[in-house]
């Protein structure tokens, strides 16, 4: 109930200050009409994740729909509001009187073209591939591996959405996918209702589909919801690890702010062996990649940032975790973090486009 009442909150705020800045600067802004037409798409962003899965699904997906591209306008209304309220303080030391009614109405087209850009984005996946080369590995030997993150099925994104994941992955013929964090989006009734769950069944990975649990995975019955994934083909990895043809090492670690200790010690008792094996932790968010590196773990994938999803929020990403996105080194560990291939709230993706991450693992 405390992420309703915030994310609620957040709505509310965003549509006022919208709301007061076009009545101030567009004739429209003043209408009846308008005041109704914000009404209206503001209570609905208010009370759409309060919502009962009981109620028939096309009007809590419309809800859903109708919400996040609310608050996604709502934002780019707010940036683009302290644009015009910069220009207004230059203006007043000009010797001329700038358009500010014209600007208002440049506010107001901006906005809605930057979210129908950014939701286009959002359903239009990328392939980014990464090549490791390893002498843990004997020469010819090489390892394709799926990495997505960040799904978020759930009220917006449904069966259709997850078939079409299944189809893009099995095309890049992985040997294992490896899933991680954050599945689900939040209740698991919405993942029911269009049994979009079943569609990840058909993974086409003959090493196995492995999930590490993000944070929303714990948003609903975690210990529910981990025997519908495994019902469906999906080996759960929390705080757990599995050796693949004696040679690749699978390791997954339980959410951050969930995990048996959120330091080094959270992932020590499950690097046994590391340098037997080609060691691959999923973490997803990417916070231990010291510590997996100090134990010798070679490969560390992580998701959860989205890059901050809307422009330009990656600026805040960028300084809050040590890799946000992309590939580095941690001495002799990779470290690989994916923008992830759902969303977060908004359909609507203005950073990094989503993804798909193909590691190709060769033997040296």
């Amino acid at each position: 109930m405390r992420i309703i009442f915030f994310i609620g909150t957040v709505d509310l705020l965003l549509s006022s200050i919208g709301y007061l800045y076009y009545r101030q600067n567009l004739p429209c802004g003043r209408s009846t009409w308008f005041a109704l037409a914000y009404l209206l798409l503001t209570l609905n962003a208010i009370v759409s994740r309060a919502l009962s899965p009981s109620l028939p699904h096309f009007l809590v997906k419309l809800s859903a729909w109708a919400e996040g591209l609310w608050v996604a306008f709502g934002y780019y209304t707010l940036l683009f509001a302290l644009v015009h309220l910069a220009l207004w303080l230059i203006g007043k030391r000009l010797p001329f009187t700038l358009p500010l009614d014209k600007i208002a109405m440049v506010t107001l087209v901006a906005s809605c073209l930057t979210v129908a850009f950014g939701s286009l984005r959002a359903f239009a996946p990328v392939v980014r591939t990464e090549y490791i080369m390893t002498s843990k590995l004997p020469a010819g030997t090489s390892y394709r591996l799926a990495l997505i993150s960040d799904v978020h099925l759930g009220r917006i994104l449904g069966r259709s959405y997850a078939e079409k994941l299944v189809q893009r992955v099995n095309q890049l013929e992985p040997d294992a996918v490896l899933i991680a964090g954050d599945l689900i989006d939040e209740k698991i009734a919405y993942v029911q209702e269009e049994n979009s769950l079943e569609a990840l069944a058909h993974f086409n990975a003959p090493k196995g589909v492995y999930l590490a649990f993000g944070n929303h995975e714990y948003i609903d019955d975690h210990l529910r919801w981990q025997a519908l994934v495994e019902e469906n083909g999906i080996k759960v990895l929390r705080d757990a690890s599995t050796v693949i043809d004696g040679r690749l090492k699978i390791t997954g670690l339980s959410d951050f702010r969930f995990s048996k200790g959120k330091g080094p010690k959270a992932i020590q008792t499950l690097a046994w062996e590391n340098n037997k094996y080609f060691s691959v932790l999923i973490d997803h968010q990417p916070r231990r990649m010291g510590g997996a590196a100090h134990l010798g773990y070679d490969l560390y994938l992580s998701g959860h940032t989205h890059t901050g999803q809307l422009f330009p929020n990656r600026q805040i990403t960028k300084r809050m975790y040590q890799l946000d996105y992309g590939r580095k080194e941690f001495g002799k560990l990779t470290a690989i973090t994916s923008a992830g291939y759902g969303f977060w709230g908004p359909p609507v993706r203005t950073e990094a486009a989503p993804e798909i991450v193909l590691i190709e693992l060769n033997g040296k």
